[in-house]
């Protein structure tokens, strides 16, 4: 066993204990308290101190592509060309090519490389849509922990089939399977790049295997203006180039009043999106328990608008954060996320370090349904665990929204995944 201290203790539970510790064996957390209680208790454990340090839970990414993190030279990267040259659609397009045509060496390389980013920055766990079956051993191998979203589109019809047999097969190779890592889900990319029975068989699927289920929705205005009337660069740019000829009907709904039509919300999905969506949505997407994962930076990046916290807020709707992809994002970092975040909605509601940080820790395992496993450190969860160094940033007032504004790879001294270190103290 072992007892490790720091000047504060960030359980998410409640305040931050000072001269806190936690006491973990075997992966798992088997005490938390005040340090001189844990020592009293545990006279024959290796302590470890760190007096100008923050412990806390591993952050948690609620939606991200880590198979595309070497697509950094995409040529409409908006990040790295002073804004989006294209329109989304275009740059979506490019994405979908990338995907038919990268090798799977060079994803097994990206992933490797983005798993590592995260593990940098304090992230301990990854909710990834991905289509690369590797992606599981890769985690596993590099201690981190993850839902898998295996990911179905429509590139072509051919294509399309093999990516959701694809998909389903991982799913039920997965969904039982032996890990105290890695857990399996389902992944249909977004309601206009899937037909509605697709749609509808990927719910059940989650809903009978009991699985959690991700989709983007609501992302743009050209999304809206699709499903309102057939029209827009969906209609125009993105069918024909992969290779539906028939616009389905003019719709006459929201995208997220179609999901709920056809019964997707049923499975209580996590939308990845929604900064494009009408209190009417809002009222589904809360009927139904379903839960939003925002992405700050990369909708500003992609112009798609900023997701209406505060109303989302007013519904009690469960949020999440997550980075997306490094096509429209420069890192994997959360840090930098929440701060985007703080950024958009500071002025139109109150913000708390507490509850921005939920959004990261207990929210998001709540949403990945692994609460019972991550997301606070409390006795029989999981040991997931940062030390964050504390040295340049304040401790006045609220200690969270402080590291929010201040806390960067440099600050993440140790990280700890199940127990495992996986990033020591420099």
């Amino acid at each position: 066993m072992q007892i490790l201290s720091s000047k504060y203790l960030v359980t998410m539970l409640g305040e931050p204990v000072f001269d806190g510790a936690v006491a973990v064996e075997g992966g798992e957390i088997i005490d938390v308290g005040r340090e001189q209680d844990l020592l009293t208790r545990y006279s024959g454990a290796v302590h470890e101190d760190y007096p100008n340090h923050v412990i806390m839970p591993g952050l948690i990414n609620c939606h991200t592509h880590l198979d595309m993190s070497f697509y950094k030279d995409f040529p409409f990267d908006p990040v790295r060309t002073g804004g989006l040259t294209v329109n989304f659609i275009e740059w979506l397009l490019g994405t979908i090519q990338y995907k038919k045509t990268a090798e799977p060496g060079q994803k097994h390389q990206s992933i490797e490389w983005a798993v590592d980013e995260c593990l940098q920055s304090g992230t301990t766990c990854v909710a990834d849509m991905s289509s690369y079956e590797g992606i599981f051993n890769i985690l596993e191998q590099k201690n981190m922990r993850a839902v898998v979203f295996p990911e179905v589109l429509s590139i072509d019809n051919a294509v399309t089939k093999e990516l959701f047999e694809s998909a389903m097969a991982i799913i039920e190779k997965y969904a039982d399977y032996d890990s105290d890592l890695v857990s399996v889900g389902a992944g249909p990319y977004s309601p206009y790049m899937l037909s509605r029975n697709l749609l509808r068989i990927m719910s059940q699927v989650s809903c009978s295997s009991q699985i959690p289920i991700m989709i983007h929705v609501a992302e743009s205005f050209c999304e809206m203006e699709f499903f309102h009337n057939s029209t827009g660069d969906i209609a125009t740019k993105l069918f024909p180039n992969i290779g539906w000829d028939d616009l389905p009907p003019e719709h006459h709904r929201t995208p997220v009043q179609h999901l709920s039509q056809i019964g997707f919300l049923e499975a209580a999905p996590l939308l990845a999106g929604c900064a494009q969506v009408t209190q009417n949505d809002l009222d589904h997407i809360a009927q139904t328990g379903s839960k939003i994962v925002i992405t700050p930076r990369s909708h500003e990046n992609l112009q798609q608008g900023i997701a209406p916290y505060k109303k989302i807020a007013e519904k009690k709707i469960l949020t999440v954060l997550g980075t997306d992809g490094i096509p429209s994002v420069p890192n994997l970092s959360l840090w930098d996320e929440m701060r985007a975040f703080v950024t958009h909605h500071m002025d139109s509601l109150p913000l708390t370090g507490f509850g921005v940080m939920s959004m990261v820790t207990t929210h998001a395992a709540q949403a990945l349904g692994l609460a019972e496993e991550i997301g606070s450190i409390e006795k029989g969860k999981k040991a997931d665990l940062i030390l964050v160094d504390l040295t340049d940033i304040s401790t006045e007032g609220d200690l969270l929204m402080n590291m929010i504004r201040g806390v960067s790879n440099y600050h993440i001294k140790s990280v700890m995944v199940n127990g495992k270190n996986v990033k020591s103290m420099n």
